[in-house]
């Protein structure tokens, strides 16, 4: 006949332990008999729009969605009636007010954008704008905006490593700061 070995006290307390541990580490990671957790919260990314001219509250505005105009208009205090558009306006956008009460929309400067932390665009960007980005020179400026105007709108981020001047490492410099629109 076969006989078991017999246990300590010690010995079945240990297999227990180790026991229990196995099974709270494949609970944990199967979430057993637990309800899946929430997706994390999504930060909402501000939307900044500058007024400048004849309005009575010029500056910049933050709202927490894409605004239209006459909802910028109202904020800035100008005249009524506003201008309507129900198209939403971009972060970045810039509404100039001239005298006569009419408004052309534009964007930001770079610098201005820089400092608000909004993406500068490749294919609209001046070579003022394109200054105000870390590591970039007038020089380097000029080669950027030629490449556009010589061989089209960028279509994603890395057409930026055909311009002569920029390497892998200079690119991934100024990618947190650039963004692609369509063309």
């Amino acid at each position: 006949m076969f006989r078991l070995p017999a246990f300590t006290c010690v010995q079945i307390g240990i297999a227990i332990l180790l026991g229990a541990l196995l099974f709270g580490v494949y609970a944990w990671k199967g979430n057993l008999g637990l309800t899946p957790s929430a997706p994390p919260a999504v930060i909402p990314t501000p939307v900044f729009v500058e007024v400048t001219g004849r309005v009575a509250r010029p500056g910049v505005y933050s709202f927490p969605a894409p605004p239209t105009l006459p909802e910028v208009w109202r904020q800035a205090g100008g005249v009524e009636p506003a201008p309507w558009s129900a198209d939403p306006l971009s972060s970045g956008t810039l509404v100039e007010v001239d005298q006569e009460g009419t408004c052309r929309l534009g964007r930001m400067s770079g610098e201005r954008l820089r400092t608000l932390g909004v993406a500068l665009d490749l294919n609209c960007a001046t070579t003022q704008d394109l200054e105000a980005l870390p590591g970039i020179g007038p020089t380097l400026a000029k080669r950027i905006v030629q490449h556009r105007e010589t061989h089209g709108p960028y279509k994603t981020l890395t057409d930026l490593l055909a311009v002569p001047g920029i390497g892998q490492k200079k690119w991934a410099q100024l990618t947190p700061f650039l963004m692609v629109s369509s063309p």
